[in-house]
């Protein structure tokens, strides 16, 4: 190599350079085997390959010239020991935990955000005697909330559900909470426990499940609902059975009073698809109102609510043709 070169290009440039992408890979690596395993046994490997480091660069910095081969064969050793450390620490520690079969979470899911230091539902449903989630949004930038769940109106003693992990927001956790029987309980943010309250119905589900009454069958797939027209019964309980065939993508159905959503009058819990879930649907007064999905609004359309109590309308008078006298 010219002298030239090498002062000009090689030294000042691309060895640095070279340098810098071989670090960068080897961190990139190491980072890959700390991940993949436990906590513990990644801190443990982690301070054995720090160790080696230092013992192969003091070894380094006493000598008064290191060649090529000896600096390959200091990374050789450094990487053995990393892997080394890694097999060590997985039979010292145990491998990391693994999903349950399927990897299936609670099939309800219920959405709740903070904002401005609220709630923005104060009443929730959940199935009685299930397992349940809370997919919880604090939107409260710089300000800590989070939900725990108590038996009594007073929030008195331990809570049932402590809610942990406190979150500061902007961010988002997923709750999972143990079934509750049958009953009322209430829940709080424990850092703003005054401004932040409501309450939980845990209500037995009617057998075969949804609101009863009629059922209304209901499918989301492709980030769009398969109608834009949902007709209901007035004055009775339905079911609105929501197929959501989207893998991955959380879809619900929540129906309020017109498309400005002042009025809340339905929403149902989020679901993760693919699943189906049965939403029981409170009586409705006749007329019509606006549906959509909370987390795609542009899926949307009209709920119809009309006919007598039992979606059917009054037949029709019977008519009597005189005879002839």
């Amino acid at each position: 190599m010219r002298t030239s070169t090498r002062d000009r290009l090689v030294l000042p440039i691309l060895l640095p350079v070279g340098i810098l992408v071989a670090i960068a890979a080897i961190l990139f690596a190491f980072s890959r085997i700390l991940l993949s395993l436990p906590a513990d046994a990644a801190t443990a490997t982690a301070l054995i390959v720090a160790f080696a480091i230092m013992v192969v660069a003091g070894v380094a910095a006493s000598r008064t010239h290191v060649a090529a081969s000896s600096l390959a064969s200091m990374v050789g050793v450094i990487a053995g020991v990393a892997m080394l450390a890694g097999g060590i620490a997985v039979l010292a520690f145990g491998a990391g935990e693994e999903e349950a079969p399927g990897g299936e979470g609670p099939a309800v899911v219920i959405a709740l955000s903070a904002a401005d230091i609220a709630f923005d539902r104060t009443s929730l449903t959940v199935p009685a005697g299930e397992p349940f989630a809370i997919d919880f949004d604090n939107r409260d930038a710089g300000i800590q909330h989070n939900v725990q769940i108590f038996d009594n109106p007073d929030f008195a003693g331990s809570p049932l559900f402590p809610g942990d992990p406190l979150i500061t927001g902007p961010d988002r956790v997923t709750y999972d909470v143990n079934p509750l029987e049958a009953g009322t309980y209430y829940f709080n943010c424990v850092v703003h426990p005054a401004q932040m309250q409501g309450t939980i119905e845990a209500r037995e589900r009617p057998p075969g499940g949804g609101g009863g009454g009629p059922t209304v069958a209901v499918a989301a797939q492709g980030i769009q609902f398969d109608t834009d027209t949902i007709q209901l019964p007035a004055n009775t309980p339905s079911t609105i059975r929501f197929d959501n065939r989207d893998a991955g993508i959380q879809h619900n159905v929540a129906i309020f009073t017109d498309d400005t959503l002042a009025n809340v009058l339905f929403r149902g819990d989020l679901v993760t698809g693919p699943d189906v879930i049965d939403y029981p649907i409170p009586p409705l007064e006749p007329g019509t109102y606006y549906f959509h999905c909370d987390v795609h609004p542009s899926m949307s359309g009209t709920v119809g609510v009309s006919g007598e109590r039992g979606g059917r309308p009054p037949e029709p008078a019977a008519t009597t043709t005189p005879s002839a006298p």
